[in-house]
């Protein structure tokens, strides 16, 4: 596990504490049973503060698991890194 997915665990379990380390990793919506809107809206705040982000309201849909979010995180890094590199160019 990188950083990245550590600190997206972390996320979780701050949100679903009784989730064990191998449960976050194959968490959604579905499988969590107090995964409901009012987490849904804890687990944003909770990441856009982890990683100092702002996730959009029309990328909402992504969110109904734990590789939702990471496919998330990994598009912006790329996007980021993109960004920077036609900067540089």
């Amino acid at each position: 596990m990188n950083d990245k997915e550590a600190r997206l665990a972390g996320c979780f379990q701050a949100v679903f504490p009784g989730l064990s380390a191998d449960e976050v990793n194959v968490a959604t919506a579905s499988s969590v049973a107090n995964w409901d809107s009012v987490a849904v809206v804890t687990l944003l705040a909770v990441v856009e503060e982890e990683f100092g982000i702002t996730i959009d309201s029309d990328d909402l849909a992504a969110f109904s698991s734990y590789d939702g979010f990471l496919r998330y995180l990994n598009e912006i890094e790329q996007d980021e890194s993109r960004s920077r590199d036609s900067f540089v160019s």
